[in-house]
């Protein structure tokens, strides 16, 4: 299972998925957090959409690496548009988008909020 923390810059996404990696560890889970920013300080790019969506995709194929080691990945990262989110999660076993509101955006970005349907 890879759950996928989204939401704009500041949102708390980070600290949720904190919270979440340390009850999966407490209960005996082997854990990995991919954060959005983390994961830029070692494979730095950019911030067109072009980049974005590389970010994305890099972070989502490292989460199904790990899904497939027994893992359980936790992605906290910015994925502004539902079609990279949908794109992403389609390397995965299971996934489970969570949705974290608030926040803010760049200017001159957009952000597009998951439906019932993609957070289900």
């Amino acid at each position: 299972m890879v759950y996928f923390f989204t939401g704009k810059k500041g949102a708390g996404k980070t600290t949720s998925a904190l919270k979440l990696a340390l009850r999966l560890t407490k209960a005996g889970e082997l854990v990995v957090l991919l954060d959005g920013d983390t994961v830029r300080r070692y494979r730095p790019t950019g911030f067109s959409d072009e980049e974005r969506e590389e970010h994305i995709m890099t972070v989502a194929a490292y989460a199904a690496i790990l899904e497939a080691q027994k893992f359980v990945p936790i992605i906290s990262l910015v994925s502004p548009k539902k079609e990279w989110r949908q794109k992403a999660r389609m390397l995965f076993k299971e996934s489970k988008l969570i949705y974290i509101p608030g926040g803010t955006l760049w200017e001159g970005t957009t952000y597009e909020e998951p439906d019932r349907e993609e957070l289900k």
